[in-house]
């Protein structure tokens, strides 16, 4: 524990990083935009899988709204709990993943006035990535329920040989790591989606603005990696998990733009600003842990309950660094297949084992964790039986591991004080032993 004469000043109570704060009022903005130019405008717009080629919208200034950025909005202002209890009402199955399904239950309650940014209008089209049995199904009923837009679906073939350490790989020797086969395959399907989206929205994709946005995602990650080192290298931590999660998102769902470079650079300048003053999240860090698996968007405080009583603090979840580790892929003279490169296998490194669990037990390594939180999601198999498989390679490697069985948008799910009590007995029992 540290000495209370020497312990880090608090960053005080309420108070948000001011690229915090930057990251919000900039998405406020963006919603703002999408208002004036697509809902009371009538202008082109595409609903998309996170695990799809946003750069080719971003290129051609056709705004994205992605599935599961829209479904931890919904979940985040608490609605989560109305929208599921209509599906229930549907006759909908609980089965059915949640992230796709809650974006796809506010176009069926047909409800302005309550949905976040009032509702989804008509798009141009819906961009679904093939990953589990329900999602072309839904996207289907989704695309039948605004009365008829163009379902476009991306395929993904599987890998014949997992490289280990694929990390380490995955920003130049791609080509080698996904296979030839399977990326000029890729890049079939992305032609057909550029194809697709000029026919509908009647403009091109200019090969030079491409190229730059493409640049740009890779200097962001840059700088994502960047970040990554000083929240690492730092004790204790300058900076929350949630407001981790909202200057990296933020960056994330708007890949490719001068704002997202800029932002990610002022945001490490003041985490730099931040451990040079000795501000911390919790001064009085003892222990720092994992958040494995996608955000608990309703609750996003929870992953400060354990800092005052335990000195437990999250410092990583696989938000922190993708975007620099998996997703940057350098090129010189064909951006079209590092596009297809960044998300042939981008679903399976963040949840399949073999790709997730070597990777989340280097994180562990370099931030100094000695414990991980994971969250099986309810509703999701895939992911669920990648988790559970995750968690006993974690085990093996050292790493005391609590799963904790969820949804993560859905509210109705979660006993709060019950898991709480999940976790203080995990870190009185397994980690601070």
């Amino acid at each position: 524990m540290t000495d209370t004469a020497t312990r880090p000043p608090r960053a005080p109570e309420g108070e948000r990083m001011a690229a915090t704060l930057a990251a919000q009022a900039y998405q406020k903005a963006t919603q703002a935009r999408f208002r004036a130019e697509v809902i009371e405008g009538g202008g082109d717009y595409v609903i998309a899988d996170a695990v799809a080629p946003h750069e080719i919208f971003h290129t051609m200034d056709v705004p994205v709204i992605s599935l599961p950025w829209y479904s931890a909005v919904i979940s985040a202002k608490q609605l989560s709990p109305y929208y599921f209890g209509l599906m229930d009402e549907l006759g909908y199955h609980d089965g059915l993943p949640r992230y796709t399904s809650l974006p796809f239950m506010t176009t069926l309650a047909n409800e302005p006035e309550r949905a976040p940014y009032g509702g989804l209008p008509k798009p141009t089209m819906i961009l679904e990535r093939l990953r589990g049995d329900y999602g072309q199904k839904i996207g289907e009923q989704w695309a039948r329920a605004f009365g008829g837009v163009p379902l476009v679906t991306i395929d993904n073939s599987s890998v014949t040989e997992l490289t280990p350490g694929w990390f380490r790989h995955a920003q130049s020797d791609w080509e080698a790591l996904y296979e030839p086969h399977r990326l000029d395959f890729q890049v079939k399907q992305i032609e057909n989606v550029i194809a697709v989206a000029e026919t509908l929205t009647h403009r091109s994709l200019d090969p030079g603005a491409f190229r730059q946005v493409m640049h740009r995602v890779n200097e962001a990650g840059e700088l994502v990696d960047r970040a990554k080192r000083i929240i690492a290298a730092a004790r204790p931590a300058p900076v929350s998990l949630p407001e981790q999660l909202t200057n990296v998102m933020a960056a994330t769902w708007n890949r490719g733009s001068q704002w997202a470079v800029d932002h990610l650079r002022t945001y490490c300048e003041e985490l730099e600003a931040r451990v040079a003053s000795g501000v911390a999240a919790c001064p009085d860090e003892r222990v720092r842990l994992l958040w494995v698996n996608n955000g608990l968007w309703f609750n996003t405080g929870f992953y400060r309950a354990f800092e005052e009583k335990y000195g437990a603090t999250f410092v990583w979840s696989m938000y922190s660094n993708f975007l620099s580790d998996g997703y940057r892929k350098y090129f010189t003279d064909d951006p079209l297949r590092a596009l297809a490169a960044r998300h042939i296998s981008m679903n399976e490194q963040l949840h399949l084992p073999g790709w997730m669990a070597e990777w989340i037990i280097e994180q562990a390594r370099d931030y100094g964790c000695t414990g991980a939180v994971m969250l099986v999601p309810i509703g999701d198999r895939m992911s669920a039986f990648g988790t559970k498989l995750c968690a006993m390679a974690l085990e093996q490697g050292g790493i005391p591991t609590l799963t904790l069985t969820a949804s993560m948008v859905d509210a109705r799910l979660w006993d709060n004080a019950a898991m709480i009590r999940k976790v203080e007995e995990f870190l009185e029992q397994r980690v601070l032993k």
